[in-house]
């Protein structure tokens, strides 16, 4: 090869497909005591406003080139809820999007769905830890639960620029 660029950002393809324990759906992560630990999670964590049932929401929509670390939700309550994560990366949908998924029901607090990055144990408690994923243009984070409600999920998210 004539430059180094496959050593580096440039020189890597768009993800376009996310396999992973929860990527068929039905599966759900816990993330125990999480409402306890908020300062060690490497990742930002906000809450998911008003959103209608079954409607999908934007949680991040970020033009340029990067790397998503960290993307997850989870209930703040016990109202059973499935969620469901759908991630788009450059635009590209087509045969499919890089992850689409709904989780089965969910009725127990701080569970939900890690659709990129790793579930790691320290002590007693399950926080999310980053696993790099490459887009080169833009990248389209939506989500969505199955009840109409105002802050009752926890969305989590890590990402860089290039």
């Amino acid at each position: 090869m004539s430059n180094l660029t496959q050593f580096f950002a440039g020189g890597e393809k768009t993800v376009t497909k996310i396999v992973n324990n929860q990527s068929s759906g039905g599966n759900y992560s816990s993330f125990s005591n999480m409402d306890s630990i908020w300062s060690n999670i490497p990742a930002k964590i906000v809450s998911s406003g008003s959103v209608t049932a079954n409607t999908l929401k934007t949680i991040l929509s970020i033009t340029g080139a990067g790397y998503l670390d960290i993307v997850g939700i989870s209930s703040v309550n016990t109202t059973a809820r499935t969620h469901r994560i759908k991630i788009t990366l450059d635009g590209i949908t087509s045969p499919q999007v890089a992850f689409d998924a709904t989780s089965q029901e969910i009725s127990t607090s701080y569970y939900g769905m890690l659709a990129i990055g790793n579930a790691t144990s320290i002590g007693s408690f399950q926080i999310p830890t980053a696993l790099p994923t490459y887009f080169a243009k833009s990248c389209l984070v939506e989500f969505a639960s199955s009840l109409t409600e105002t802050d009752k999920q926890y969305l989590l998210y890590a990402y860089r620029l290039l």
